[in-house]
């Protein structure tokens, strides 16, 4: 029987945003007090300004939650949650160059205010320092586990580049977006169990967690950067007008309901044959297809997959708090959507 450290078990229903503030709070000062005195000067104030951008921390919040759950201490996570962190960003880095995002989190993105060359040696310098924290972690699993899940991202990006302006099936889609953002939530929850206990069985378990609720995230992600209200700095449809493959792209053109008029439409924008971009005419089809509704319930599908798991251990602070995180980003989603379009492009 797992018994979660540091906290007090209790009732799902009794639980509140606070019982995290503590682990927030630890990430947010651990990542403030990281050490850049060893990086030259030239990477460290490129390499503080790609962390010191916000972000929700959501991946290393899972994995704290994932390590607590086992009977870990959030205090020991440090450098396991560093190593996360900072590939990640490295991969944000990278990202806005192949995608040419001019802001990342409501902020002009790194490349845009330093340049090509420099963001690149910077998303480097930070895949490089994420090794090295996972190395002070004394667990070669964790190391192992980091490299093997950088690569998948790599080629997840790839296949989205290779598939730029096409059209793919959806089972194609959904294994690129597992190995582009899934398997980064794959990591987080399988680094808590690394971090807790290291018995294989809890690794695989917590493993599939953290890909069911990746896989739900990046649909939801989709489906915000199409719902964006006008006026943020990252436009509606961005996907779209990159010509990225999205789920909502490819259940509304293979929908029945679609016309040839409206077809055309979307596709002469995401084949890049036209920048004539309707927001309005674009949710409009998503909506009348049921192509917003499919998206939003594959991401649930895949939301419940992972509820679904955390059911085998017992209620405590953690586990409730990895339940509640699964609600607030994949549940109660239709309410509001432009709502939460608006704050998360604030703090993606």
């Amino acid at each position: 029987m797992y018994s979660c450290k540091r906290v007090q078990c209790r009732s799902v229903k009794t639980l509140t945003r606070k019982n995290r503030e503590s682990q927030i709070e630890f990430i947010n000062k651990t990542l403030k007090e990281l050490d850049l005195t060893y990086i030259h000067p030239l990477l460290a104030s490129t390499t503080k300004y790609a962390i010191s951008t916000g972000g929700k921390r959501l991946r290393p919040l899972i994995a704290i939650l994932c390590s607590e759950m086992l009977g870990g201490d959030f205090l020991d996570t440090g450098n396991m949650f560093l190593a996360l962190e900072l590939i990640h960003n490295a991969t944000l880095v990278h990202d806005d160059i192949i995608d040419e995002d001019m802001y990342r989190r409501g902020e002009p993105s790194l490349f845009s205010q330093h340049g090509i060359k420099k963001a690149v040696l910077t998303g480097d310098a930070l895949l490089s320092m994420g090794l090295m924290h996972a190395s002070q972690t004394g667990k070669p699993e964790i190391v192992g586990w980091l490299a093997e899940t950088a690569l998948k991202m790599v080629q997840g990006i790839t296949v989205q580049n290779q598939f730029k302006h096409k059209l793919l099936s959806v089972n194609e889609y959904l294994h690129m977006n597992y190995l582009k953002s899934g398997s980064l939530f794959e990591a987080a929850a399988a680094l808590g169990g690394i971090a807790a206990t290291n018995k294989p069985e809890d690794v695989d378990k917590l493993a599939k967690f953290g890909k069911y609720f990746g896989n739900a995230y990046q649909i939801r992600d989709d489906i915000i950067d199409a719902f964006t209200p006008k006026g943020y700095e990252k436009s509606p449809n961005n996907d779209l007008l990159n010509g990225d493959p999205s789920l909502l792209l490819l259940y509304a053109v293979d929908s029945d309901k679609i016309t040839a008029e409206d077809k055309a439409a979307l596709l002469s924008v995401y084949q890049g044959e036209s920048k004539d971009l309707d927001v309005d005419l674009i949710h409009r089809i998503y909506k009348y297809t049921g192509s917003l509704q499919k998206s939003i319930d594959k991401m649930e599908e895949f939301a419940n997959l992972a509820g679904e798991i955390l059911k085998d251990y017992p209620d405590c602070d953690a586990r409730s708090s990895l339940l509640e995180l699964l609600d607030q980003y994949n549940h109660n989603f239709t309410e509001n959507l432009e709502s939460i379009a608006s704050h998360q492009n604030q703090s993606h």
